[in-house]
């Protein structure tokens, strides 16, 4: 499929929020990294009264990944586009790159707000907070042209959780429907789906599969995202109490579920707050967490494509750990992956002591299948 500016018509089962009722600014209470300087995905809002509500930020991630074609003559891999042209484009979506590591075949990158990884023909950017990873995308289609040859995507999934402030966030993130047709500007073909309870916790999913796009190698994705976790559990990831990041993945427990010989980056930030990639020697396979601390509004997340260890007993390492009184569980998996199927089979049946599924649904997609499942603790549930 080629860029297009065209637009095409989607069922959208999302009612947008109102946007003219707040005005976003930057705030005067921003978080610090660890490097002393200050991080600016932090917002506050001014309603027409202008009363300025306190400090808050939205852990609850944007999530876009984007599949080029591999089989034009004459491509090159994405990786060849240079340090300085990401740095611009992350800095459209106000983010920055803290650090990166690589291995043979991605690159990772820890930012400001979350991650990226970069391999031959897939990058996967992921923000937290009032960032705008939307309008990082014309940049992205233009390196990818400039520097690798590749003049056409075959695949898209922007995906998030629902937000807990959306009016916070800046065009076109303050509502589904308007990330949608924002998409629609630079993809035709699409399709997006609002899976869950519109009115309470959902998740939103806008996804592009070209026609001839061919994925012939075994793919899979788990994506865990929790609410509401145990002050004990959140306070580690505090500089008061943690060191660095090694300390926090040490005092947590995160050590406990990464596979072996993992390359690891991590950033522990001030006044709290971590983030960990970590890349699977040898492939393009990755491990992704992040950590909102804060009680009023604690938010976790973590993903992964791996195949060193098995799926299901990780994710149930991942809710021993953080605890969270709400959570979302989704796995995207294609034919191919034994390990995607299996975990899906298990999300059917699942049941976690002291927590109730409230949601279950599947949804058959043109090149994969997802399993979407919602979670919460009640007492006395065995």
């Amino acid at each position: 499929m080629k860029f297009s500016d065209s637009l095409s018509q989607l069922e959208i089962s999302h009612q947008s929020k109102d946007r003219d009722r707040f005005r976003c600014f930057k705030s005067m209470s921003t978080s610090t990294l660890s490097d002393g300087s200050l991080d600016e995905g932090t917002f506050a809002v001014e309603d027409g009264s202008g009363v300025v509500d306190g400090y808050f930020f939205e852990g609850a991630e944007k999530l876009l990944e984007v599949w080029f074609d591999r089989s034009q003559d004459g491509v090159k891999s994405l990786r060849n586009i240079p340090y300085s042209e990401l740095v611009a484009m992350l800095d459209i979506a106000n983010c920055r790159i803290l650090h990166s590591k690589s291995n043979e075949c991605m690159d990772s990158y820890v930012l400001s707000e979350s991650s990226m990884f970069v391999s031959d023909f897939r990058i996967i950017l992921k923000t937290c907070g009032a960032t705008r990873l939307l309008h990082t995308i014309r940049r992205m289609l233009r390196l990818a042209k400039i520097y690798c040859n590749m003049d056409s995507v075959i695949s898209v999934f922007y995906s998030r959780k629902n937000f807990m402030h959306p009016e916070r966030q800046p065009y076109p993130h303050f509502s589904f429907e308007t990330e949608v047709d924002y998409l629609e500007e630079h993809f035709t073909g699409g399709a997006a789906y609002c899976i869950g309870p519109q009115r309470q916790d959902c998740w939103f999913l806008y996804t592009m599969v070209s026609p001839q796009a061919a994925f012939p190698v075994p793919d899979h994705t788990l994506e865990i995202l929790m609410n509401g976790l145990p002050e004990d559990v959140l306070s580690v990831f505090n500089p008061s109490v943690s060191k660095d990041g090694k300390d926090c993945r040490v005092k947590s427990g995160i050590n406990t579920i990464l596979p072996p010989g993992i390359i690891v980056h991590e950033e522990l930030f001030n006044p709290c707050g971590y983030s960990l990639n970590g890349l699977i020697p040898h492939s393009d396979h990755y491990i992704t967490i992040h950590v909102t601390p804060e009680p009023d509004f604690s938010y976790v997340s973590f993903e992964t494509n791996q195949d060193v260890l098995n799926l299901n007993e990780q994710m149930l390492k991942v809710l021993e750990i953080f605890k969270p009184n709400k959570f979302l569980l989704t796995i995207f998996t294609n034919e191919l992956s034994n390990e995607g199927k299996e975990l899906q089979k298990n999300l059917r049946d699942l049941k976690i002591r002291g927590c109730r599924r409230t949601n279950l649904q599947f949804l058959e997609l043109p090149s994969e299948t997802l399993l979407y499942a919602q979670f919460e603790r009640v007492e006395n549930v065995q």
